[in-house]
């Protein structure tokens, strides 16, 4: 019997393997051709989430602050508000805010009497989660025309308005008295070319610029008169 040679064998032993290879591969390769994933991911987003966006706080400036003030005297027709200015407000505290416009408005004007100021009630109403907070100055209100303000205002129902009157009449200086009821004082009547001097006697009392009721001691004569100094006024004919 002949033997087959050893270099015979190798081709059919190589076709053998590889048929062998093929029929145990196929259903593997079965299997992963039928895998279909159950969500696909958008090219481009994988690993990224939804992130809402962020905003920074920032702290309302004195300047804002102002411009609402004055925004809201300009309103009212409060002739005097352009002598307010930027430092004359007490800002107490920082006030944190997140948008760029949070409606800053003034809710209420207001005075101490006891710490002589004005309060000034803000409020940011495009963020209503913030409460009101105050602002005050300690410039005189009726030098800045607030007068009329404070008492139209629907909250100074339990008088303070009337408290501010009587508080700026209490810091105020008392105009002297120079004409005093019953004490002669000298008149100069003029006219064209003509200067005339007598006695009067005062029936009103006056200061320096007043129009006051006067008696003249020769005459009985009654007539008004401008007071210009102590004891001494002056009238035109």
């Amino acid at each position: 019997m002949k033997r087959a040679h050893p270099m015979t064998a190798t081709p059919k032993n190589r076709v053998v393997s590889a048929l062998l290879l093929f029929w145990v591969g196929l259903p593997l390769a079965g299997v992963r051709s039928a895998y279909v994933p159950l969500h696909e991911t958008p090219a481009g987003t994988a690993g990224q989430k939804a992130v809402a966006p962020h905003r920074e706080y920032h702290s309302l400036s004195r300047l804002e602050i102002f411009r609402a003030i004055q925004n809201d005297l300009a309103r009212q027709g409060v002739a005097g508000r352009d002598a307010l200015r930027p430092d004359d407000l007490q800002i107490q505290s920082s006030i944190s805010v997140r948008q760029d416009d949070v409606g800053l408005v003034v809710k209420r004007i207001g005075y101490d009497p006891i710490r002589r100021e004005i309060v000034f009630e803000m409020w940011t109403s495009h963020e209503s989660q913030y409460l009101p907070f105050s602002v005050t100055t300690r410039r005189d209100p009726l030098s800045l025309g607030l007068g009329r303000v404070l008492d139209r205002r629907p909250e100074d129902s339990d008088g303070e308005g009337s408290r501010l009157r009587q508080a700026a009449s209490r810091t105020r200086p008392r105009p002297l008295v120079l004409a005093k009821p019953g004490k002669p004082s000298t008149l100069v009547m003029q006219g064209q070319n003509v200067r005339i001097t007598t006695t009067v006697v005062p029936l009103q009392p006056g200061y320096k610029g007043q129009l006051i009721l006067v008696r003249d001691a020769a005459s009985a004569r009654v007539m008004r008169a401008e007071v210009v100094d102590e004891g001494l006024l002056q009238t035109t004919f």
